[in-house]
């Protein structure tokens, strides 16, 4: 692969990254309505059976509430990691890019005014390669973190959404018994 080839390439990776970047974003959105729905079925547990001593829970109860408490919990610590924390690496605007451009013109045409252009062509297309490598390189490793940040989200969500169905079950007997 010659140069312009390998800064292509990258230039597609560093705009792909860039995609995949707002694709993990919407994808965060989905966590907040299921904290909603698993925070309100931990808090209606936690109301009808230790506020109001609906009936007086059992170390199964116990441990299998506060074990989703907890996976509440890594949820949220997960969801904050996936969220915040992340800077993401940018192509300068188009007039930074033109003032570098001539910058690197003029110094060419200090030293030799025939091949100037031939330098600052090539010099240009090598700092286009650098920073689209770097960037795409640095924004991949972002996206990897966030993703799978997300994704031990999502799995402690799942389990604590278990665990408090499961948690749901004494408090159900004991309802349909008393009716």
């Amino acid at each position: 692969m010659n140069i312009k080839e390998r800064r292509e390439f990258y230039e597609k990776l560093y705009f792909h990254e860039l995609d995949i970047r707002e694709k993990i974003e919407s994808r965060l959105k989905l966590p907040m309505t299921i904290f909603a729905i698993v925070s309100a079925m931990a808090l209606f547990l936690f109301n009808e059976i230790i506020v109001k001593k609906s009936f007086e829970p059992d170390a199964f109860f116990s441990v299998i509430f506060f074990g989703g408490i907890v996976s509440l919990i890594t949820s949220i610590v997960f969801f904050v990691k996936s969220w915040y924390g992340y800077t993401y690496k940018m192509v300068p605007n188009a007039v930074v890019l033109e003032n570098y451009f001539q910058d690197i013109n003029e110094h060419y045409n200090k030293i030799e005014l025939e091949n100037s252009e031939t330098w600052t062509n090539e010099a240009f297309e090598e700092y286009l390669l650098s920073t689209f490598r770097d960037y795409a390189a640095h924004n991949t490793v972002n996206n990897d973190r966030k993703s799978y940040n997300l994704y031990k989200c999502v799995t402690a969500l799942i389990i604590s959404f278990l665990l408090f169905v499961v948690a749901y079950y004494p408090y159900y007997n004991f309802i349909h018994q008393q009716s």
